[in-house]
């Protein structure tokens, strides 16, 4: 006989001696409690409420929750509400199931990994995978896609800005966002999305951090330092990578992943695939004669070794058949020694001195931040040096050079593959230099000539 299931009713209840026993409720029809055996686990038995309803002439049940965790009096208020949503055609169970299978965001991460990263050059397919890794996975990736919010993406935007990574906090905001814009489409064979276009993409209302422009220019100074300090350099593919970017003015991802049939197609030219280029055309471009003599060079070491044990890439990684996986260690140690030498070696007596002096006293050569630190106690200025500089600055210097230099902008952005001319004409006020040098010398001549001449002083601007 069905009673009213209350919390003082269920202490009377003694567990059955073996499997279970199912009580009803006499007022909510479906509303039920299970009686456990004694286990293990559970001496004293278990208690569970729930709610049988019946969906297209199914009969399913549904797990409230277990007792004394729920109530009674909580366990039949909400059989009371799930009879409400069942009455209007809903199904809980269903509903649970599907809850209990939505994808989460790791799935939605390998989604991203096989419809969008094959439409990136391999370079962009290696960091945008690496940033999921490392930084979307180990925060939400066990989250439902349709439970992520704003706040959630602003949380991990700004954890990472506050490791002092705004620029990539920005660039991994800029993957998730892609990565969301794809749960709201359906794909193949499914009814819905993963999320509904009202939840919509959560990274759009996330602010990006500021960013300053990163063109660094370096001196032919500094190119001279980093020239002797890749000499200098232990013989790796790394460093020979880093020389090929910068007689190159390539990404360095293009140079990581360049394959020996890219030199072998023309002599003199590489030729690089759509699939490694960021523009995902075919980039043809000619190598001047200090790219092709390393180019040779390598390829007359890759001749000695067993046929084997010869990789399809030109800059091979530890592993075989692998590229290089990074190039940041060989570029800090470069980056370190060159500095490191244009300060010993600088015309400025004090750092000369500062530096010489620091060395004497450790007895070794003393490391970039501790000559900037000494420096700065001292109220020394050091001239510029390329030891907070990135790989990428060398291919903006490549352009630098060739603007200076007198190129075009249309011959520039055909070297570095830009297929936009706006992309090239960051480097457009760098042309200025030598007009502005040739100005001032037709000037002094034109200023020069004449009786009056030594009268002559230099037109000032108004106050």
């Amino acid at each position: 006989m069905a009673e009213k299931i209350t919390d003082s009713w269920l202490k009377d209840q003694l567990a059955p001696t073996s499997r279970d026993q199912t009580l009803w409720d006499s007022e909510v029809t479906g509303f039920g409690v299970r009686l456990f055996a004694p286990s293990k686990r559970r001496p004293g038995g278990a208690r569970s409420f729930f709610i049988n309803y019946r969906i297209d002439g199914r009969e399913k049940r549904f797990t409230i929750g277990s007792h004394p965790e729920w109530s009674a009096a909580a366990a039949r208020a909400e059989a009371k509400e799930l009879r409400r949503r069942i009455d209007k055609g809903d199904d809980p169970a269903r509903d649970r199931k599907e809850r209990r299978e939505a994808p989460t965001v790791r799935d939605l991460a390998q989604r991203y990994r096989d419809e969008h990263l094959p439409n990136k050059a391999e370079s962009s397919q290696v960091n945008d995978w690496q940033m999921i890794e490392r930084e979307i996975l180990p925060a939400i990736g066990d989250r439902k896609v349709a439970d992520v919010h704003e706040g959630d993406i602003e949380s991990l935007h700004r954890a990472i800005t506050k490791r002092g990574r705004a620029v990539r906090a920005n660039r991994v905001l800029s993957v998730a966002s892609k990565m969301f814009s794809l749960a709201v489409k359906r794909m193949e064979g499914e009814e819905a999305p993963w999320r509904n276009q009202l939840q919509g993409n959560p990274c759009k209302g996330v602010a990006r951090n500021h960013e300053e422009g990163h063109e660094r220019f370096f001196s032919p100074a500094e190119l001279a330092a980093l020239s002797d300090a890749l000499a200098a350099y232990s013989d790796t593919p790394a460093r020979d990578c880093i020389r090929f970017v910068m007689l190159t003015g390539c990404r360095p991802g293009e140079a990581i992943h360049a394959t020996w049939d890219q030199f072998d197609a023309e002599p003199g030219f590489w030729v690089k695939p759509s699939a490694h280029t960021k523009q995902r055309k075919v980039h043809r471009v000619p190598l001047g004669a200090a790219a092709v003599e390393l180019i040779e060079r390598i390829r007359a070491e890759r001749e000695k070794t067993p046929r084997r044990a010869r990789s399809e890439y030109v800059f091979p990684g530890q592993s075989h058949g692998e590229p290089l996986k990074q190039l940041r260690s060989t570029w800090e140690a470069v980056t370190e020694a060159a500095s490191f030498a244009l300060w010993r070696d600088a015309k400025d007596e004090r750092v000369a001195a500062l530096v010489a002096d620091l060395e004497r006293c450790l007895d070794r050569p003393p490391t970039v931040n501790e000559v900037v630190a000494l420096a700065q106690k001292a109220g020394v200025k050091l001239p510029p040096a390329p030891y907070d500089a990135r790989i990428y600055d060398l291919r903006h210097s490549f352009a630098s050079i060739g603007a200076g230099g007198g190129l075009s902008l249309q011959i520039i952005g055909r070297l570095l593959g830009h297929t936009q001319m706006r992309t090239t004409q960051r480097y457009a006020h760098l042309a200025d230099d030598p007009l502005r040098e040739a100005a001032a010398k037709i000037t002094a001549a034109i200023a020069g000539a004449g009786k009056g001449a030594e009268k002559v002083v230099e037109l000032r601007g108004r106050k």
